[in-house]
């Protein structure tokens, strides 16, 4: 008697066949989401628009000039004494950017 491996070459097509066609299917789908590059959409009547002009209102910058400017923000002292901080004591460091 002999041993008939039909059974088994059959499903081994099957299954040769179904991958293959899971590839391509495969390809497909990434040729048409990553590749391929569609043209923007315009419509016809934005399209056409007459580019508008563009003006300046110089009433607006004549105001400017009537600003009146900050005042100048003097540095900061030292801070007079109080029953917390006795009159020796300087508040802060010389270099704040040294390490400590």
């Amino acid at each position: 008697m002999a041993i008939v491996f039909t059974k088994q070459k059959r499903s081994q097509r099957i299954l040769i066949i179904a991958s293959v066609l899971a590839i391509i299917i495969s390809v497909i789908i990434l040729w048409q989401v990553f590749l391929k590059k569609e043209s923007p959409y315009i419509p016809e009547e934005v399209s056409f628009l007459p580019p508008k002009e563009i003006s300046i209102n110089f009433e607006a910058l004549e105001k400017v000039k009537e600003l009146q400017l900050f005042i100048e923000i003097e540095p900061f002292k030292e801070v007079p004494p109080t029953e917390d901080k006795p009159a020796g004591v300087k508040i802060g460091r010389e270099n704040p950017f040294l390490p400590y």
